[in-house]
């Protein structure tokens, strides 16, 4: 049987916790008891730790594609940049290292973990139609991510640039009957979807997804704050992104339109030089970071990651 410290020191009493951070079930001597429930005293389900295990292992996957996209940002801002700063050139980077093929199958086998923790939930979460909806499709996103890995270690197909993808969508939006007008609201749903993500960063609504009482105060606050600087850089990449789309909608022109490789590229092309791509990618090294804390730390309901 296994028990885990819930307060900061052995021997310490229990902490009450801010409610933002969730409550932690504790028993009297301040421990936390991890057996055949989760948390919440859910009764685990069968084959949940097998999903939480890939969804665990799923998390690391999408850290390490956030970290490298960091990394290649700030050496594009730098002048040294040579990859793509979106999935292909990840995939071109993480091959050309040493053992770089058996990393992609661990990112492989990890983004088909997040895929099947998403589908799991959209299945049996009890969590509101919109949410499984929306689970629903980021199963998808994870898979064809998973597949494009997979096409690239087995067939050395490289996946579409992110800037084409965009081109193109775009262009066959505009050239259809009120393309334009979908276009527009696609926009701004996705510069919404973007404020949304800061706003949430900065009130640190993240964090009701961790298992904050298992940490100290030190590793909390280092969480948090990793979580923060990661959210704000993505919510701003989305709004970025999102305003490229609506100019390129507006001007009735799809090659403004921006994938993730030329949204981040455009952050260096400001008045205050390559210093802004910087600090987006220091953000998203930052998420890549915080998304090996969501590994460990990750909240469980029935024995799945929440």
């Amino acid at each position: 049987m296994d028990w885990t410290l819930s307060g900061r020191h052995h021997g310490s009493t229990p902490h009450r916790r801010n409610p933002r951070y969730g409550r932690t079930r504790v028993n009297r001597g301040g421990f936390r008891r991890a057996g055949a429930r989760g948390s919440w005293g859910a009764r685990r389900t069968a084959g949940s730790g097998t999903v939480d295990g890939l969804a665990r292992a799923g998390f690391v996957a999408r850290g390490v594609v956030y970290i490298v996209i960091g990394v290649l940002a700030v050496l594009v801002a730098l002048g040294f940049g040579r990859y793509d700063l979106d999935r292909a050139g990840v995939l071109v980077a993480i091959a050309d290292e040493p053992f770089g093929a058996l990393l992609l199958w661990l990112l492989f086998i990890g983004f088909i973990g997040l895929a099947l923790w998403r589908l799991v939930r959209a299945a049996h979460s009890a969590e509101s139609g919109g949410h499984r909806a929306l689970d629903a499709v980021r199963a998808v996103v994870y898979a064809v991510i998973a597949w494009s890995v997979y096409q690239f270690l087995t067939h050395g197909r490289t996946p579409i640039g992110s800037d084409d993808s965009a081109h193109d969508v775009s262009a066959r939006l505009l050239q259809t009957d009120g393309g334009r007008v979908i276009m527009i609201v696609l926009s701004l749903v996705v510069i919404a979807v973007g404020v949304v993500v800061v706003a949430r960063a900065v009130g640190k609504r993240f964090a009701a997804r961790l298992r904050t009482g298992w940490m100290t105060y030190r590793t909390r606050d280092l969480v948090l704050r990793l979580g923060q600087a990661g959210h704000i850089a993505r919510g701003v990449v989305l709004a970025a992104a999102g305003l490229l789309a609506l100019d390129a909608a507006l001007s009735d022109n799809p090659a403004k339109a921006k994938g993730l490789d030329a949204t981040l590229r455009s952050f260096a092309q400001t008045s205050f030089g390559p210093l802004v791509l910087i600090l987006i990618a220091l953000g998203l090294i930052a998420f890549g970071l915080y998304s090996f804390a969501e590994a460990r730390w990750r909240r469980t309901l029935g024995g799945i990651p929440r």
